[in-house]
């Protein structure tokens, strides 16, 4: 019986504490400018493809934040299409995307072992001025 009390007791503490974790927690786990963050191929079902688009930007960005973070739905919201582009013309590992949200931006890139790497920076403009 002690068992389950200890039990019950550590999931509503853990559920207590996971509610007062933002989304920009998750994202920002440090005191720091910017983020790092990685989708391996085996957590996302779209990574098989090594150039990205505004499409696949959009679902690795929800992947990312829904899936691995347990973002809200609501937490992140674009502000605009991603924009997508080669950075090296001719080179497809070159491809980058910026996605703008309500808590920052992302950069977003994929790697050779198709692996979608994002750095997110929170920008003060696109932060909530509560936090500011």
């Amino acid at each position: 019986m002690k068992v389950l009390i200890i039990i019950a007791m550590t999931v509503l503490a853990t559920t207590a504490f996971a509610q007062d974790i933002t989304c920009l927690d998750k994202l920002m786990p440090t005191s720091r400018f910017s983020g790092l963050h990685q989708l391996s191929k085996e957590e996302w079902q779209e990574s098989a493809e090594l150039s990205l688009d505004t499409e696949s930007a959009k679902l690795a960005i929800k992947t990312l934040t829904q899936s691995k973070l347990f973002c809200k739905p609501t937490e992140v919201v674009l502000r605009m299409e991603p924009v997508c582009a080669l950075t090296i013309a001719d080179l497809p590992q070159s491809l980058t995307c910026f996605v703008f949200t309500n808590l920052g931006y992302f950069t977003i890139t994929r790697d050779n072992g198709k692996s979608t790497n994002f750095i997110f920076s929170k920008d003060k403009k696109f932060a909530d001025p509560k936090t500011n």
